[in-house]
């Protein structure tokens, strides 16, 4: 069922193609398990998080003033 939540057009189609052209059951829940893969969606997960972490923590102290007309030389913007 969480693969039909996540993208219903797709399973239909699936569920189709198995049910009318004999079609290999696709195996949902062992779907991008390959290794490597994972090493590189956790890496780009983990820059991300980094990325809004100092975002975020810049907004809130203000460095990113973007409404005043000086907010690059505004609090050492360029740390």
């Amino acid at each position: 069922m969480d693969a039909y939540m996540a993208n219903p057009n797709d399973w239909v189609v699936q569920k189709l193609e198995e049910k009318n052209n004999g079609a290999e059951k696709y195996d949902y829940a062992n779907a991008n398990m390959d290794s490597e893969q994972l090493v590189l969606t956790g890496t780009w997960v983990l820059i991300l998080i980094v990325f809004g972490y100092f975002f975020v923590k810049d907004a809130i102290i203000g460095n990113w003033d973007i409404l005043s007309s000086n907010y690059a030389t505004q609090k050492n913007v360029f740390r």
